[in-house]
């Protein structure tokens, strides 16, 4: 329900009994109603909500970190507005991808993207894999499907093994893990900037509203740094 329907909602009860009491003036709903849609105005207008966390950009950069899951549609969908911001970032703002496993089912292809990122091989893969699941239907659900399907990709096959089970992959996958907690990341897609800021679809509206409030973000940090 969104703060506009419990806004309605909520006058209306307020009215009703109104209606049958005296004791309740008028002024208090009013009040109660202006109240609410401030709020409301509020929460949906900003876009993102600020976090605490133990992320830093890099001295003089703008670190901006996305949380994503192969297997999710919106982070699908939301590469269509990535890949061309991406193309055309300033060298003063630092992307990172990281893989989130928020349930076991998610842990596979969670670490399939770190595997794939210690041999080098997410440019080639990245949108391969999204492509595959997404447009393709293909089931990437362990670590023999996984593999077979990045070989496809030119990936040998058995050094992806090796990383997929190797403890980098699991560090990184922890980390990751560590910083969506400390965020109050709960789910995907999810764009953290500086560490402190947090941007959602529902936050934001949508994908490309999504990069745009990052925009806007990144905007903000360079002002505080100057």
């Amino acid at each position: 329900m969104t703060a506009v329907t419990m806004l309605s909602n909520l006058s209306a009860r307020l009215a009703a009994v109104a209606s049958r009491s005296t004791r309740l003036p008028a002024l208090l709903i009013l009040g109660v109603s202006l109240t609410l849609a401030g709020t409301a105005s509020a929460a949906e207008g900003e876009g993102y909500r600020e976090v605490t966390t133990s992320v830093e950009s890099p001295e003089g950069k703008v670190l901006v970190q996305e949380f994503f899951w192969y297997g999710c549609p919106h982070c699908y969908h939301l590469e269509a507005e990535i890949e061309p911001w991406l193309d055309d970032l300033d060298d003063d703002v630092v992307f990172e991808r990281r893989a989130l496993a928020l349930g076991q089912h998610w842990l596979p292809l969670t670490q399939a993207f770190y595997a794939a990122q210690a041999l080098g091989a997410v440019e080639q893969t990245h949108t391969a894999v999204f492509d595959a699941i997404h447009r393709h239907e293909r089931k990437l659900v362990d670590a023999d499907s996984i593999a077979d399907f990045y070989a496809e990709q030119g990936v040998d096959r058995d050094e992806f093994l090796d990383a997929y089970r190797g403890f980098a992959v699991s560090n990184h996958v922890r980390k990751a893990s560590q910083i969506a907690d400390e965020a109050g990341v709960r789910g995907v897609p999810s764009i953290l900037v500086d560490g402190r800021y947090l941007v959602t679809g529902r936050l934001a509206g949508g994908n490309a509203q999504m990069v745009e409030v990052v925009d806007e973000l990144i905007d903000h940090v360079r002002d505080e740094q100057d």
